[in-house]
């Protein structure tokens, strides 16, 4: 069955963005809510952004009131009633979500595909919602989603190759760069390798060994462009990292994605980051700055040489680094992703210069699981516990671009 008309579900952040796209790729879209307040909310967002593409020229004026007169709202779900596909994109609490699934399985005929903008939770979960978990299928995209190019497509157990194929295609024809998770797989690819070394960097803000801004400075190799883990937290929502870490950690019980406890008191105390004026650095002036998080202790660094502040950098790198490599690696060992698309994933999902893999392969696996394996000496953190497929890879000698073989091949090299 041909996809004409989209159903969405939530007028939010995810919600609006993801209906401006596919009524600006030519399809039919509802954007539901359950207040008219909230809808309109909604439009205003969508009219901003098409103003701003417009603006910079990346749509026509034509384009701009084709995408307007394609969109209606509503606030009935049972309005879903003719959509050829749905979206749901309302929070992420999994009673909320299969809530809406099962009155979404009422109302939609049973071709109709039901498709779930989760970040991190199980899409099977999800599905046992309905009475099709054959056509039940994750479709996260990144946010802002006019802005973002990655949608990652992930089917439960139960879900049909012909519903994750028919997703993966539609998510193209909005102009996405697809990538597949082969199981459904908590936290998917891109925030599934990224989370652990998101909760060591608030670790070592926690423990004082390193502030904010030295994370960030590290983390991007001292770039002025790009963003680091606590400013990519920051724009998120502290909140939204939570509880994506969280929602790993309820599904797989694996302590090394229990978010730390400066976390947890950061989310009750209401620092969220932008949207609350504080996170990890403070907004309240309209500019990102750099605050003193009471009870935290920071090492003394003003004092440092130059070399002392090198190592600390390369401390602070690794710290971060690693984990996300050995998550990678990790992600490969289980089947659920191959190493192109996880590198795809965090390039484009976070806007990273080079994928985890990519690096591990340029850094020297050999190398990686010297670090890994040191910093778990050292620490007892799990975080850094090399995965076996890691180990035998440097055993069998592929190393990566210095033995012209490691997760990519190097033969001109």
């Amino acid at each position: 069955m041909e996809i004409k008309s989209v159903f969405v579900v939530g007028a939010g952040f995810m919600g609006n963005g993801i209906a401006q796209m596919a009524a600006l790729a030519g399809y039919k879209t509802t954007m539901s809510d359950v207040a008219a307040d909230r809808l309109e909310g909604g439009i205003q967002e969508i009219k901003w952004s098409l103003g701003k593409f417009l603006s910079k020229e990346k749509i026509t004026r034509e384009q701009q009131e084709a995408t307007l007169a394609n969109l209606t709202t509503t606030t009935e779900l049972e309005d879903a009633r003719e959509a050829d596909l749905v979206v749901e994109a309302v929070p992420e609490v999994m009673e909320l979500k299969k809530e809406v699934f099962a009155r979404l399985d009422e109302t939609c005929p049973p071709g109709t595909i039901l498709a779930t903008n989760t970040s991190a939770l199980s899409i099977t979960s999800i599905a046992a919602a309905t009475s099709r978990p054959d056509r039940v299928v994750g479709a996260h995209f990144f946010g802002p989603v006019p802005l973002m190019r990655l949608c990652e497509i992930i089917g439960g157990v139960l879900t049909s190759k012909e519903t994750v194929e028919r997703a993966d295609a539609w998510a193209r024809s909005l102009g996405k760069e697809t990538v597949l998770v082969r199981k459904d797989h908590a936290g998917f690819i891109a925030n599934r390798v990224t989370v652990p070394g998101s909760l060591e960097a608030v670790r070592l803000v926690d423990e004082g060994a390193a502030t904010p801004e030295e994370i960030d400075r590290a983390a991007t190799f001292g770039a002025d462009t790009g963003a680091g883990p606590m400013v990519i937290m920051d724009n998120a929502g502290i909140d939204v990292s939570f509880r994506t870490a969280m929602a790993i950690y309820d599904d797989t019980g694996d302590p090394r994605f229990f978010p730390p406890p400066l976390m947890r008191r950061m989310v009750a105390a209401n620092l969220l980051g932008r949207k609350t004026g504080k996170g990890f650095y403070d907004y309240s002036t309209g500019q990102r700055t750099a605050y003193k998080l009471n009870g935290i202790p920071v090492l003394p660094g003003e004092d440092e040489t130059g070399d002392v502040r090198d190592e600390r950098s390369a401390m602070i790198m690794k710290r971060i680094l690693v984990p996300m490599m050995l998550e990678a690696v990790r992600t490969v060992e289980t089947g659920v992703a191959v190493a192109e698309d996880i590198d795809k994933a965090c390039r484009l999902g976070f806007n990273f210069p080079m994928g985890p893999l990519e690096f591990s392969d340029s850094m020297g696996l050999d190398d990686v699981l010297a670090s890994a394996a040191a910093i778990y000496e050292d620490t007892g953190n799990r975080n850094y516990f090399p995965p076996p497929l890691l180990r035998h890879m440097v055993r069998d000698g592929s190393l990566g671009r210095k033995s012209g073989r490691g997760f990519y091949d190097y033969p001109h090299e």
